[in-house]
C-alpha cells in the first residue's frame, strides 16, 4: 500500500543535499528530487488524490528531475525533454504535466483529453480545452456549489466493465490563473480565496474539501463546448456529432493508441453523452445553467469495444512527396476504419497512425474507391454528376486527393 508524505517525516530526515523518489501510483519511473525535500510537501499540497512513496534509492530512472540550484531556483528536466529554471510552483506545475504524460506512457489503453471534467448527477460533464475558454474558473465555480471536480487540466478516458465511456480524475487540485476574474461576486471571491493553497504572482492551487481520490471514475453524461462571449445570459445550444468527434481529436494527446480505437472511442462518446456548445460570460452564471440543465442526464450503456489497449503498428506515413501515378487505378485499402457523422467521414489508417476527415466532395471520390479507379475515370464520374465542374478542375482536384490518401496509406495502387 502506498503511503501519503506528511510534512516533518522522512522526506525532512534526508536534509537540503539529499537525493530522494516519488514513484506514484500507476507509474513505473520515479520522480527524482535533488537537495528539495519541501517539493514533496507542495505535491502533497497540490496532488492530494494521488499517492506516491518515498524511495531513499531507485532502480528506474526517473521520468522528470527537479534540482535546487546556488540560488534557490529550481532546474527542472523532463527525460527527452528540455531543461528549465522555474520557482516552486511553477516547477511542480512541470511536474504534474510530466506525471500525465508517463500515466499514458505505462498505460497506452488510454484516451486523454486536454479538457475538464466535473461530475454533476452521477456523470462526468466535460470542458475541452480551447484558449481562454475558462474551463478551470468554471469547474472552481461548480465545486463552491458542492460538485467534485475529478480534473481541471487533462482527463483519462477508458471503457468500464460495464461498457460505459468512463473519465478518471486525476487527484489534482484545481489551479485558476491570476487574478480572479472582477466579475466575481462577493461570495463567490470569498468562497475562493477562502480556498487559497500554493501560488505564484501567475497562478493559485485550491485546496477542496473533498478532493477526488486519483484513479476514481464516473461515466461521461456530456460534452460542453466553452465560448467566452459579451452576452448577459448563457446559452446553451446542441453540438453535432461531427463537430465534437473532430474538436475531440484536437484534444487528444494520447499518441501511443491505435487511431482507429481513438476514432471508435470519440464517435462512441459522441452517440452516448449529450453535447452541447455554451455560450457565456459569467462562470457563475454559467454554473448554475449547466448544473440544472445536466444533473438529469443519464448516460446510455456503450460497446465494450469502443477502447482496446492497441499500440500504433506504423511504419510510418509515405513520404510527402509520394504522388498518384494518373496511369494507375487505386482503390481503398485494407483494414481502414471508417465512421460517418452527420454529413462528415472519419478515416483511420490499419496502421493506427492518425485520423482524417473528409468533407462531401472526397466522400464521394472514397465511395469510388470501393472499386479500383483511375484518376481519369473518377474525374469522368465526378464531371458527369456535377456538370459544372470543368474536367480538367475535377480531374486536378481528384488527383490531389489520391495523393493524400495515398501519402496517409487510405489507398494503395491496385494495377499490378
Amino acid at each position: 500500500m502506498l503511503a501519503r508524505w506528511r510534512a516533518g517525516n522522512q522526506a525532512e530526515e534526508h536534509g537540503v543535499t539529499a537525493i530522494v523518489s516519488l514513484r506514484f501510483a500507476g507509474l513505473t519511473a520515479p520522480v527524482e528530487l535533488r537537495g528539495c525535500p519541501e517539493i514533496v510537501e507542495t505535491v502533497n499540497e497540490v496532488a492530494p488524490g494521488w499517492q506516491f512513496e518515498i524511495l531513499s534509492a531507485c532502480a528506474a530512472p526517473p521520468f522528470i528531475t527537479v534540482a535546487r540550484l546556488a540560488d534557490d531556483t529550481l532546474m527542472v528536466s523532463r527525460r527527452g525533454g528540455p531543461t528549465r529554471r522555474l520557482n516552486r510552483v511553477n516547477a511542480v506545475c512541470e511536474l504534474i504535466a510530466s506525471m500525465g504524460q508517463e500515466l499514458l506512457r505505462w498505460q497506452p489503453h488510454l484516451l486523454c483529453l486536454h479538457a475538464a471534467a466535473v461530475e454533476i448527477g452521477g456523470r462526468l460533464v466535460v470542458f475541452p480545452n480551447t484558449r481562454r475558454s475558462g474551463k478551470s474558473t468554471l469547474a472552481a465555480c461548480l465545486a463552491h456549489r458542492g460538485f467534485r471536480v475529478f480534473t481541471d487540466d487533462y482527463l483519462p478516458i477508458e471503457t468500464a466493465r460495464d461498457g460505459r465511456i468512463v473519465g478518471r480524475a486525476t487527484g489534482v487540485q484545481t489551479r485558476l490563473r491570476l487574478p480572479l476574474p472582477t466579475e466575481f461576486s462577493a461570495t463567490m471571491r470569498a468562497g475562493l480565496e477562502a480556498q487559497f493553497g500554493e501560488r505564484n504572482a501567475q497562478y493559485v492551487f485550491l485546496k477542496a474539501p473533498r478532493p477526488v481520490p486519483h484513479g476514481e471514475t464516473a461515466p461521461i453524461g456530456a460534452v460542453v463546448f466553452l465560448e467566452r462571449s459579451a452576452a448577459a445570459a448563457p446559452e446553451l445550444r446542441p453540438a453535432r456529432p461531427s463537430d465534437a468527434i473532430n474538436r475531440l481529436l484536437k484534444q487528444n494527446f494520447a499518441r501511443g493508441m491505435h487511431s482507429a480505437d481513438v476514432l471508435g472511442s470519440l464517435s462512441a462518446i459522441s452517440q452516448t453523452a449529450s453535447l452541447h456548445h455554451l455560450r457565456y460570460a459569467s462562470a457563475e452564471s454559467a454554473a448554475d445553467a449547466l448544473a440544472s440543465t445536466m444533473a438529469a442526464y443519464q448516460g446510455a450503456p456503450v460497446p465494450h469495444y469502443a477502447i482496446r489497449a492497441r499500440a500504433a503498428e506504423g511504419p510510418a506515413p509515405i513520404s510527402a512527396n509520394t504522388r498518384a501515378d494518373p496511369s494507375a487505378r487505386y482503390a481503398q485499402a485494407a483494414g481502414v476504419r471508417e465512421i460517418l457523422s452527420d454529413d462528415q467521414c472519419f478515416l483511420a489508417d490499419a496502421q493506427g497512425i492518425a485520423v482524417h476527415r473528409l468533407n462531401e466532395g472526397a466522400i464521394a471520390i472514397w465511395r469510388l474507391l470501393e472499386e479500383a479507379m483511375s484518376p481519369a475515370e473518377i474525374a469522368d464520374v465526378i464531371h458527369a454528376q456535377f456538370p459544372a465542374v470543368p474536367s480538367l478542375t475535377a480531374l486536378n482536384d481528384t488527383v490531389a486527393l489520391l495523393d493524400e490518401l495515398l501519402r496517409n496509406r487510405l489507398i494503395v495502387c491496385a494495377s499490378d
